[in-house]
């Protein structure tokens, strides 16, 4: 494509969001936490319990690289669609989004900013934590609601 190509998409997204920084900082603090915990329970002498909490604090340094290594927004969205790395540009006809709360096993509630298929809304194409967004929750579904009515 050409470069002009690429101004006119980006010029068809009213909201460009990006993850949020401070979120991935939380993440990179949590894992020394929870690798300071592998540690002291290594000394102790608990060699399960300290793999289990080595895990933790590798699962949470992999989502914070993962999130830090995106150089551009995570989210765009307008009148014409919604667009993410993972689905691309797809237009209102194509997909609606909403904010979802999803309850863990253990009772532990998350909103995500759930992407669905129009034509059938339990199909989810892409879930994305509302916390790791760099915007807060009541003013992505004011925006959301703005495209996606109807």
């Amino acid at each position: 494509m050409s470069s002009n190509s690429g101004k006119d998409e980006s010029q068809t997204f009213e909201h460009e969001i990006h993850y949020s920084q401070s979120s991935i900082v939380a993440d990179g603090f949590l894992a020394l936490l929870f690798l300071g915990i592998a540690i002291w329970i290594a000394v102790i002498g608990s060699f399960w319990s300290a793999l289990f909490f080595s895990g933790i604090a590798l699962f949470t340094v992999f989502r914070a690289v993962k999130r830090a290594r995106v150089s551009g927004p995570a989210l765009k969205f307008g009148r014409a669609g919604i667009w993410t790395e993972k689905l691309g540009m797809k237009a209102w006809h194509q997909v609606t989004a909403a904010i979802q709360v999803h309850v863990g096993t253990q009772g532990n509630a998350s909103n995500y900013l759930s992407i669905m298929q129009r034509s059938s809304a339990e199909l989810v194409l892409q879930r994305i934590l509302v916390d790791d967004l760099d915007v807060d929750e009541r003013t992505l579904q004011v925006w959301l609601k703005k495209y996606t009515a109807g």
